[in-house]
């Protein structure tokens, strides 16, 4: 299947929109010793020994890219109830290469697999991300990306699809149409 220049562009600029959400690490205390998994659960306590257990994996080395409920935006995530799909597309760019304005109308998790993106959101200003960075990108805020790095971007995006949603919506430049009357 052939996708319009448009719509591949569309594509292509809600996937590199993807914005982090960047936390502080908790894993290690001020002295420099790792922190207990919660704070009331005492080493070799009841609650820490079933914390442990829940956080196994089969997976010798794991590490928590993201893992939430909202977006960088401050929105709740909801999931599809008719029609769920996933889609999950690389995208690269270019040093330089810019994204149009645009917002998803589905839920987006974004990994940052290589590079910088600087994403601008209309109305919270602009975020970094960079190789490593896992996120919820904003629905419903208009945004643009930006590689601004010094060699190609590559992010892996993926969109949890259904109800009829698009994944990703062109729109204006933020306050392009707040002076026209009607």
């Amino acid at each position: 299947m052939k996708l319009s220049s448009f719509a591949f562009i569309a594509v292509l600029s809600g996937a590199l929109c993807a914005t982090p959400v960047l936390s502080a690490d908790k894993s290690i205390t001020p002295d420099g010793k790792p922190a207990p998994s919660k704070p009331h659960a005492k080493p070799g306590s009841k609650a820490a020994q079933d914390e442990e257990a829940a956080a196994k994996t089969p997976y010798a080395t794991v590490r928590d890219v993201f893992s939430g409920d909202t977006t960088v935006a401050g929105e709740k995530v909801a999931f599809p109830q008719s029609n769920p799909s996933i889609k999950a597309i690389e995208i690269t760019m270019e040093p330089g290469e810019e994204t149009q304005w645009h917002q998803h109308h589905a839920p987006l998790f974004a990994y940052i697999l290589e590079g910088e993106i600087t994403v601008t959101y209309e109305e919270l200003g602009k975020k970094v991300y960079r190789a490593g960075d896992g996120l919820l990108e904003a629905m419903d805020v208009t945004h643009k990306g930006h590689n601004t790095g010094e060699g190609p971007a590559k992010i892996l995006a993926v969109f949890l699809l259904g109800d009829d949603g698009v994944a990703t919506v062109a729109e204006d430049k933020p306050g392009a149409n707040k002076n026209k009357v009607e």
